[in-house]
């Protein structure tokens, strides 16, 4: 079909001509959730990297750290009551960093605590359960003089090497059965301070009252001056008898108090008493089986 001016047919029909739509917006998105992505990933990698420091220090540089153990319960002397030993373990290596350090040190504890209780155990089984000072110094001396390469660590090529230090506590019972006595003593202990200071402070008054004496006898004075001196004099001297005697009454009173609780710490001494009884017979039975 020709158009009415008889020009050449036409190729296509108005209604199918091509329009053009533009870019692809689903395109855009899907890039820009990308980018969007992209960035975020390099911020969060950005927050969660460490700091800027070697990872571990030179070789010749030493690092320490110290770890303190959870109560170590071991029996006293006769295994009525015990004693509480805590220890404090100080880990030490070169050529690891401190976080390295950590790990190592977490890792071998298990160990380094066991041998403390060893050693804590067998000490404590010869002391009674009132004597922790003696157990603490008798555990540091017993951990010093063990051989140093117990208590060295090797993991691969890392070495560590853990000082044990100690401190032993009394058990609860224990201490309330002794509170009452140290209370007593440290009051003794008191009166005692005071008792000294009183008797320093009347010697130097005497010294004082020498001299005058002294100088009364070099320079006499008037009637009215040495009848004052004289009554200081005396004064003084029944000040000085008196403490004399206040002496005297409390070294009596502590005498008796000593002998009223000369039993303080029988419940435990009959313990030992009662163990070298039976050691000693059963020494007396070996001893006549052999006979026999």
């Amino acid at each position: 079909m020709t158009e009415a001016s008889g020009g050449e047919p036409t190729s296509e029909r108005p209604d199918r001509r091509r329009v053009d739509r533009g870019p692809d917006l689903g395109a855009q998105v899907s890039d820009g959730f990308k980018s969007l992505w992209k960035y975020l990933a390099a911020a969060a990698r950005r927050l969660n990297a460490p700091a800027a420091e070697p990872l571990s220090p030179p070789p010749d540089e030493l690092v320490e750290r110290q770890d303190v153990s959870g109560p170590i319960l071991v029996a006293a002397q006769g295994y009525v009551f015990g004693f509480t030993v805590l220890a404090t373990l100080t880990w030490s290596s070169r050529g690891v960093g401190p976080e390295a350090l950590r790990w190592y040190a977490h890792h071998f504890m298990s160990d380094a605590i066991q041998r403390v209780r060893e050693v804590a155990a067998e000490q404590a089984r010869k002391l009674p359960a009132h004597r922790a000072g003696e157990l603490e110094v008798a555990l540091q001396r017993a951990l010093d003089e063990q051989d140093p390469a117990l208590w060295r660590y090797k993991r691969g090529t890392v070495h560590v090497k853990c000082r044990p230090q100690v401190s032993v506590r009394l058990e609860g019972r224990v201490r309330q059965l002794l509170q009452p006595h140290w209370e007593r003593l440290i009051e003794l202990e008191c009166q005692n301070d005071l008792y000294t200071r009183r008797a320093q402070y009347a010697e130097r008054l005497n010294q004082r009252w020498v001299a005058i004496m002294d100088e009364f006898v070099d320079h006499p004075a008037s009637d009215e001056a040495a009848q004052a001196i004289k009554e200081e004099l005396d004064r003084a001297r029944q000040h000085m008898m008196a403490e004399q005697k206040a002496a005297a009454q409390w070294s009596e009173d502590l005498l008796r108090e000593r002998r009223r609780h000369e039993g303080i710490f029988e419940p435990f001494t009959a313990i030992e008493i009662i163990q070298q009884r039976s050691q000693g017979q059963d020494h007396e039975t070996s001893g006549q089986s052999g006979e026999a």
